[in-house]
């Protein structure tokens, strides 16, 4: 069965190295997928050709909007799909508009993430939600979300967490973090703008290195707020050479398998991947209580779980793990079994697969479904 898998970009992030592990991972005795980039190529595009994919990337810009209809609805035809899945917001909307003139005749979006800074989002979600069947959560808390916030029908939502290879950790050695001997490191990896919290992280990070000399705090990523962030770190006296910044790198689950836990304060989120690789790495996690972190982590078990935008409970999770890294260590452990159990590549592509086939009307067996997944609840459009 020939299927579209649409998205935005296929730069290296988390929805695109996603969709990339789903394009390799169907069967390709039942399915034939074509992936198709709505925007110029990225790096994924050529890793996705050497397995054997055909790729488009359409090389067009949002500000454009008309020619990304025009030149998707192409691509499609091309294809002969008999059913389109997209990703992200701008291909979830371009997808809907462009299937039906290019004769696919059935469309499933995906939803990465609980959008509370472009509420324009939700709106035009919501006008084009009839022009699919439904769409893929990527967690409880992004269907919740969809359906409270952004007004989408419950019926046409169903829930697809993400998965993670661990079998990549286990190959790859620590990386260096260039700490002294015997520090405790936290580690950041995450886009430096506000949704992430890296300021209460910073505050936070303050009151564990006043408390813990060896205890480290070391920062992975770029963005927006990288300077007022560096500005302010260096307005915290206990932080003085005890935070490091990394910028982008290419190396991070080798820096998670050298960091004690990993910490991501984020004031929202969808499923994040950093949390789910930190597992795959034996990392405990201490986290935020939003979208998708609270399906990951459970608390005192593979970490912890602390109310967003609060410094002071933040800094209390990160003290109890410094003071008992053994017991740090056996959250960690729990948690890559978590992984190896619910959030393996194969469990995910199972579920993408059991859903296509309920969606096209082929018999469908929930038996192949992770604990979290949802089966879709309704198989066609009204």
């Amino acid at each position: 069965m020939p299927i579209a898998l649409t998205i935005t970009d296929l730069d290296v992030g988390g929805a695109e190295r996603a969709l990339a592990a789903l394009a390799r991972g169907v069967d390709r005795r039942r399915w034939s997928p074509t992936v198709i980039g709505l925007e110029p190529e990225g790096a994924l595009a050529k890793v996705l050709r050497d397995a054997g994919l055909p790729v488009r990337c359409l090389d067009c810009t949002p500000r454009k909007p008309w020619q990304v209809i025009a030149r998707l609805t192409s691509a499609l035809r091309e294809t002969g799909a008999a059913i389109a899945q997209s990703f992200m917001f701008h291909a979830n909307l371009a997808t809907r508009l462009a299937a039906r003139p290019a004769g696919v005749e059935w469309v499933v979006g995906g939803l990465r993430v609980a959008e509370r800074q472009r509420r324009w989002h939700l709106l035009l979600d919501r006008w084009t939600i009839g022009l699919s069947t439904g769409s893929v959560c990527v967690s409880q808390g992004v269907l919740d979300f969809s359906h409270t916030v952004g007004d989408l029908p419950r019926e046409r939502l169903t829930l697809i967490p993400n998965g993670v290879d661990t079998h990549v950790f286990d190959r790859l050695p620590k990386a260096d973090l260039g700490l002294p001997s015997g520090a405790r490191a936290a580690l950041f990896v995450g886009r430096l703008d506000v949704q992430k919290g890296v300021a209460d992280l910073l505050a936070a990070a303050a009151i564990v290195a006043a408390a813990r000399p060896d205890w480290h705090l070391v920062i992975v990523g770029d963005g927006p707020l990288a300077g007022p962030l560096r500005e302010r770190e260096r307005s915290l006296p206990s932080l003085l050479g005890r935070t490091h910044w990394l910028g982008h790198r290419d190396d991070v689950p080798s820096l998670m398998k050298a960091a004690d836990v990993l910490v991501l304060p984020s004031h929202w989120e969808g499923m994040p991947n950093v949390v789910l690789e930190a597992m795959a790495a034996g990392r405990a996690v201490v986290a935020t209580e939003v979208e998708g972190t609270v399906d990951l982590v459970r608390p005192k078990e593979t970490g912890w779980l602390v109310p967003p935008g609060v410094p002071k409970r933040l800094a209390e999770a990160l003290l109890e793990a410094a003071r008992d890294p053994e017991n740090t260590q056996k959250m960690g452990a729990r948690g890559r079994a978590r992984v190896e159990r619910e959030f393996t590549p194969g469990v995910v592509v199972a579920a993408y697969e059991a859903l296509w086939a309920a969606v096209l009307g082929f018999e469908r067996d929930d038996s192949v479904l992770p604990p979290l997944v949802r089966p879709v609840g309704q198989s066609g459009p009204s």
